[in-house]
């Protein structure tokens, strides 16, 4: 288990053979878990101290340029 305040990137081990059923599950789930965390956060690497709520709006803009590069 981890902590959403001592690691800044924490995630698992890519596995090649995954589908993308089971990658959206594990996204979910990380979702989840920083949704319950507490709000004391580590400074962000880039934006440096942030509020939960701020702290958002970077990882969902991530997470879109990831998503933008998927052919659906």
């Amino acid at each position: 288990m981890f902590s959403l305040t001592t690691n800044w990137f924490p995630s698992p081990a890519l596995d090649t053979a995954d589908n993308p059923a089971s990658a959206l599950i594990r996204l979910d789930n990380a979702i989840a878990l920083f949704q319950q965390s507490a709000p004391d956060l580590q400074p962000h690497f880039a934006y440096g101290n942030l509020s939960k709520a701020q702290y958002e709006q970077p990882h969902a803009m991530h997470l879109t340029n990831h998503f933008s590069a998927i052919d659906a």
